[in-house]
C-alpha cells in the first residue's frame, strides 16, 4: 500500500468519526430538547393544578367559619405550591442550560467533521497533482526513450549511408 493510499485512508477514518460525533451528539440535542420540553409540559400542569388547589383552599375558606390558623395552613399551603412551581421553572431553566450546551457541542462537532473533510479533499487534491504529476513525468520518459530510439535510427540510417557512400 502506498503512503498516499495509506494517509488517505487516516483521512477517511477521521472523517467518519467526526461524523459518527456528529450524529451522536445530534442524538444527545434531541434528547436534550425532549428533556426540555417534558420538563416544560410538567411546569404547565402543576401550575394548573396549583392554580385548582388554591382556589379549592380559597374555596373552602369561604364555606365554612374559620380560626386564624386556617387561613394561615391555607397561606402556608399556597406558599408550597409557589415554592414547587419555582423548582419546576429551575428545572426548567437547567433543561435549558443543557440543550444549549449540547447545541454548542454539536456545532463542535461539525466544525470538527468540516475540517475532516476539507483536510481529506485537499489531501485527495494533492495525491491527484502528485499522481498527474508523475504521468506526465513517465509521458516525459516514454518520449525521451521514443526519441532516443529515432535518434540512434537516423544515426544507424546516416551511419550505413555513409559507409555505403564510402565503399561505392
Amino acid at each position: 500500500m502506498s503512503v498516499f493510499k495509506e494517509l488517505l485512508s487516516i483521512k477517511v477514518f477521521r472523517e467518519g468519526k467526526a461524523e459518527l460525533a456528529v450524529r451522536r451528539q445530534r442524538q444527545t440535542l434531541a434528547d436534550a430538547e425532549a428533556c426540555e420540553r417534558e420538563r416544560q409540559e410538567t411546569l404547565e400542569r402543576f401550575r394548573q393544578y396549583a392554580v385548582a388547589q388554591e382556589l379549592d383552599l380559597y374555596a373552602d375558606l369561604c364555606r365554612r367559619v374559620v380560626r386564624l390558623r386556617d387561613i394561615e395552613d391555607v397561606q402556608q399551603s399556597v406558599a408550597d405550591l409557589r415554592g414547587q412551581e419555582l423548582r419546576h421553572q429551575d428545572l426548567v431553566r437547567e433543561a435549558a442550560r443543557q440543550r444549549e450546551q449540547e447545541r454548542e457541542r454539536l456545532d463542535g462537532c461539525k466544525a470538527v467533521l468540516d475540517e475532516a473533510a476539507r483536510a481529506k479533499q485537499k489531501f485527495v487534491e494533492l495525491a491527484q497533482a502528485h499522481a498527474d504529476e508523475q504521468i506526465k513525468e513517465l509521458e516525459r520518459k516514454e518520449d525521451a526513450e521514443l526519441e532516443e530510439a529515432a535518434e540512434t535510427r537516423r544515426d544507424r540510417a546516416d551511419w550505413d549511408e555513409y559507409h555505403a557512400e564510402e565503399a561505392a
